[in-house]
């Protein structure tokens, strides 16, 4: 089984995967491992969607921004989406702050690159310490091809400044879509803390979060979280913090929901220490459950409610009340 992140281990990428990227040139490697999917057509902006690059008037590579968006989200597909953004200046200096409000513009460009198909206000979203925020938008894509979003700036002196951003949308995601039945998952479990030890890269591992499988907790109808994260071993720096993060809000649902966190790579104890099984191209093999849910990245956080269907992914980061949020839709009364 070849690595879905199609990037080596800790220390051995040079460029760092999604949330640090501060660089347009520095792009998310594509998953290797992720299956091919049939596009619908129907569902095609144009009948030229998929064919090749177009040149919008007014869109880049034409278009000089004031600034520069910078997409982070790996996959955006027809249906709803959680859009991850960074912004940065011609400097590659980070723009984000929450004193900074940004208006996201969606174009279907095979429609019509001048006038927006939708339009929404994006929340500035903070990342861990020392490195740039993000911004979060919700949109909902009726068709898939290339796409193009408008980033309109507004700074404290009341001026505006915009940036542009050409992309595609995908037919569908790898990930289960929201309302998707969850995949089944024989994912591990342990008891006692050297178990707990040998399956989680956690330095503080909470053993809640060891004792349920996906599979019991489908075949029991739980409302349950998943958390795809490796602490020791991210790229993207972000799955030690996502994991506090979830750690931090679960004390107030864990007697509704069950928690569940998975390692994505395969791993080995080493002199000791926990280190990921390679492949001889030197990448981390991921676990089955990580192509069972098509990962194209970590960490990635799910909310499954009692039917077994999906409620909410969230890529990347995610602030605590956005969990909580995601949590009470499936949480019930107490």
């Amino acid at each position: 089984m070849r690595s879905r992140y199609g990037r080596p281990a800790a220390g051995l990428a040079a460029c760092v995967l999604t949330l640090s990227l501060l660089s347009a040139a520095c792009t998310a490697p594509t998953p290797t491992g992720t299956p091919a999917l049939t596009p619908d057509t129907s569902t095609a902006c144009s009948q030229a969607a998929g064919g090749g690059a177009t040149t919008y008037p007014g869109w880049p590579p034409d278009a000089d921004p004031e600034l520069v968006p910078i997409i982070v989200s790996t996959e955006l597909a027809v249906g709803s989406n959680r859009l991850l953004l960074n912004l940065i200046d011609d400097a590659n200096l980070p723009l984000a702050s929450p004193d900074r409000p940004v208006e996201f513009r969606f174009f279907n460009l095979a429609a019509d690159p001048t006038v927006p198909q939708a339009t929404t206000a994006a929340d500035y979203l903070p990342t861990s310490a020392g490195r740039p925020g993000l911004y979060r938008g919700a949109v909902e894509f009726p068709c898939w091809g290339e796409w193009g979003l408008e980033t309109v700036a507004r700074e404290t002196d009341g001026s505006e400044r915009t940036g542009r951003v050409v992309f595609p949308v995908r037919p569908q995601a790898t990930t289960p879509a929201i309302g998707a039945a969850a995949p089944t998952s024989e994912t591990p479990t342990a008891t006692t803390p050297d178990e707990i030890g040998r399956i989680s890269t956690d330095t503080q591992p909470d053993p809640d979060f060891y004792e349920v499988s996906v599979n019991q907790a489908l075949e029991q109808h739980q409302p349950f979280l998943l958390i795809f994260a490796t602490p020791a071993f991210c790229r993207t720096a972000a799955c030690g913090p996502a994991l506090d993060i979830v750690k931090s809000v679960a004390s107030d649902f864990k007697d509704r929901v069950t928690f569940i966190h998975v390692e994505p790579y395969q791993l080995k104890v080493v002199d000791g220490n926990l280190q990921p099984v390679l492949t001889d191209g030197n990448l981390p093999i991921p676990v089955e459950s990580v192509d069972r849910w098509g990962l194209p990245t970590e960490p990635y956080i799910f909310v499954v409610d009692s039917a077994g269907k999906v409620t909410a992914k969230l890529e990347g980061v995610a602030s605590a009340e956005e969990i909580e949020q995601s949590l009470m839709q499936v949480a019930g009364a107490i």
